[in-house]
């Protein structure tokens, strides 16, 4: 198939996964603690709220069955681009997510011939024995290469692996390419119950030498890593984002989002893809990409205007601090140098990019649609990628919409 508009970014998240999946399929050992759905009562049940919930050893990891992406039920007139969901025929006729058949559909409404997916992985923040979460990826990994196969070369995924133990996450991927099929990356969803990703103290080296062996690059998706804002006054953080997910789309005569909130949200939203900094520093400076020449990364979603001043500071630093002469082994280029021999980043809508391409790297951005969240730009993908970027030539744009994925991925192959 020649492909010519492809979404490096598009999601299968936990809400929209079967039941019964870790159950049936788990050890015999992990059933009892295995992810589960459950029941749990309601106060504001009437209000449509859902009150089918994943489990795991006691903790909530998410919502079940939710159409939308979040806890409430998603409502006309909060939000432009769930609008234009609504009225494209995304919340007819059932989940379209994990519905191969609807799902296409919605691809060729898009315009786009071939989706990268990104899973499950944040069940990993919250699931602590790592026998329980070893076994709950492995079992995603295999729906998914099962899910992707129903529609060949129009799907293809990225394989969740445990954050807590390297040797288990480079187990598990080279267990999926020997594999072969529509797992083509993965997925380590960073954050701050892994070991920190800068370290130069061997511990990640496994799973850096697996990714490079395999040809399968390992993607940090944004969710990880938290840039603090304050919350409003009266609320901890953890209630100023419940706040948010559960009021942000309030129907017409319930009580909306505080003026403090609105507010909340207005900052950290535009943030979130800032903390993309963090994976970025630390790859470079853990020294991966130079042990590792084969080895390739992804900024999931991270956005990409950010990303020319973030080099020229890392660039700043070392020379500054004399870096070459105190790293042990020295990296053998300038921080930046590695970033255009073995980064990549992916984002869905910024104008900046059509004018910054040359210096962000032609070879180095992937375009997502983030179907099918509402922060993402289905069903006008092709649309806003004109319009965002339609002053590049059309080969620089072809490879960012297209051809870099392709490439990074094994798209067709």
């Amino acid at each position: 198939m020649e492909y010519t508009f492809v979404s490096g970014d598009s999601h299968m998240d936990f809400t929209w996964l079967p039941g019964d999946i870790f159950m049936e399929n788990a050890p015999g050992h992990l059933k009892d603690l295995m992810p589960r759905v459950v029941e749990v009562p309601s106060k504001e049940a009437s209000h449509g709220i859902y009150n089918a919930i994943w489990v795991s050893e006691g903790k909530e990891l998410g919502v079940y069955g939710g159409l939308g992406f979040g806890f409430r039920p998603p409502q006309r007139g909060g939000n432009h681009r769930i609008d234009r969901m609504w009225e494209s025929g995304y919340y007819d006729g059932g989940q379209h997510p994990a519905n191969s058949e609807l799902r296409i559909k919605d691809q060729d409404l898009d315009g786009v011939e071939a989706e990268v997916l990104y899973g499950m992985t944040g069940a990993g923040l919250h699931i602590e024995s790592q026998e329980v979460l070893t076994a709950t990826y492995r079992i995603y990994n295999e729906w998914i290469a099962d899910f992707c196969m129903t529609q060949p070369g129009r799907f293809y995924a990225l394989a969740c692996i445990p954050i807590h133990n390297a040797e288990a996450a480079a187990e598990e991927l080279r267990r999926i390419a020997k594999l072969g099929g529509p797992i083509r990356g993965c997925e380590l969803m960073a954050s701050g119950v892994t070991h920190p990703i800068y370290t130069r103290d061997g511990f990640w080296d496994p799973l850096w030498e697996a990714v490079g062996e395999t040809e399968m690059p390992i993607s940090f998706h944004q969710g990880g890593a938290v840039m603090p804002v304050p919350p409003p006054p009266g609320t901890t953080i953890a209630e100023g984002r419940l706040g948010r997910e559960l009021r942000q789309l309030a129907p017409t005569g319930e009580e909306g989002p505080s003026q403090n909130e609105l507010a909340y949200r207005g900052v950290t939203n535009p943030l979130i893809m800032l903390t993309g900094a963090q994976w970025l520093c630390s790859i470079i400076m853990s020294g991966a990409c130079e042990k590792f020449p084969q080895f390739k990364f992804v900024l999931g979603e991270q956005g990409a205007g950010w990303i020319p001043f973030i080099l020229s500071r890392l660039d700043h630093s070392y020379k500054e601090g004399r870096y070459e002469t105190k790293l042990d082994p020295p990296l053998s280029m300038l921080p930046s140098q590695y970033w255009f021999r073995q980064g990549y980043t992916t984002f869905q809508e910024e104008s900046c990019v059509g004018q910054m391409a040359h210096i962000i790297g032609e070879d180095n951005l992937i375009w997502g649609s983030d179907y099918p969240h509402p922060d993402g730009t289905w069903p006008d993908s092709r649309e806003v990628t004109q319009e965002s970027m339609g002053q590049l030539e059309p080969r620089v744009l072809k490879k960012i919409v297209c051809d870099n994925a392709v490439k990074l991925y094994r798209i067709g192959e």
